[in-house]
């Protein structure tokens, strides 16, 4: 790897058995596990904590969606996901709605400044870091080649 590619990129401890050439799954955990400070850097951006950033990145912004299935897609428990809520609620990012045939449940919309935000916090996801950008093309375009691939045979990527 490019020196000044890896420097960008922080330290993670390697694998108890350092990766072979065909080992593509420990690499992969590893570039993964690489990210947490690329994420925290976007979040700390627009002033929310990582797992704010998920909530508003997993809110449809045209669609109220109950606690619970928030909960779930982040795959925390539901008294985990009051506490980044009430935080975006307190920032005016989101809003708790009832639902009218049932009161214990809440419904979660974005408000105009949650969209907002959300907006900027994907635009900053779908820059490309410094890192990634600096390999040359031919790397990028294989390895969009084969993320596309594990993607759509995982049912995550429509062909």
């Amino acid at each position: 790897m490019n020196p000044d590619v890896q420097a960008d990129l922080p330290s993670v401890e390697a694998p108890p058995n350092e990766p072979g050439p065909d080992d593509v799954w420990p690499l992969f955990i590893q570039f993964v596990l690489s990210l947490k400070s690329w994420w925290g850097s976007v979040c700390d951006d627009l002033d929310i904590t990582p797992m704010q950033g998920h909530a508003l990145r997993a809110l449809d912004p045209d669609r109220p969606i109950a606690m619970s299935l928030l909960a779930e897609s982040l795959a925390c428990e539901p008294s985990n996901v009051t506490g980044i809520v009430d935080k975006l609620e307190s920032r005016g990012f989101i809003a708790r709605q009832s639902v009218g045939h049932d009161r214990r449940v809440k419904m979660l919309v974005l408000t105009d400044e949650g969209k907002a935000t959300r907006t900027l916090l994907r635009e900053r996801m779908e820059t490309t870091p410094e890192a990634v950008a600096a390999l040359p093309a031919t790397t990028r375009k294989q390895l969009a080649t084969i993320l596309r691939d594990v993607l759509i045979s995982r049912g995550a990527l429509k062909p």
